[in-house]
């Protein structure tokens, strides 16, 4: 439901993710200069993530719904990012290294699925 408070909390939220997220690129450009590893991490982080979101709020019925907006939209929405992922594959795709592009774009669908899954099963195996 829009309300003003929620939409001040999923921007704070998306706020929060987005820094996070820069700074992980940020570290992971300084480790790998050349590659593009950083976006890569924070979608596998935020498909984890995301799963154990899924789970947590599957389990508890009595949940704020407005928490899972602020947490999923806005947070996780702020950290995970399919326009720098797109951007990293053109980046890749002009300067003609279509395989490592096409193992980026693997990388990012199937690892943040498979990490989604991962974080799903987890909350469910642990604390359910």
């Amino acid at each position: 439901m829009f309300t003003p408070t929620n939409f001040l909390l999923v921007g704070l939220a998306s706020a929060f993710g987005a820094w996070i997220r820069w700074l992980i690129g940020y570290l992971f450009h300084y480790i790998f200069p050349s590659l593009h590893y950083g976006t890569l991490a924070v979608n596998l982080l935020g498909g984890f993530l995301m799963g154990f979101s899924i789970a947590y709020f599957q389990s508890m019925s009595h949940i704020n719904e407005e928490l899972k907006i602020v947490i999923n939209i806005g947070f996780l929405g702020g950290l995970t990012t399919f326009s720098a992922f797109t951007a990293d594959l053109f980046h890749l795709f002009e300067k003609d290294q279509q395989v490592t592009a096409i193992f980026l774009m693997l990388g990012h669908v199937f690892g943040s699925l498979t990490l989604a899954f991962l974080g799903w099963y987890l909350f469910n195996l642990i604390l359910k």
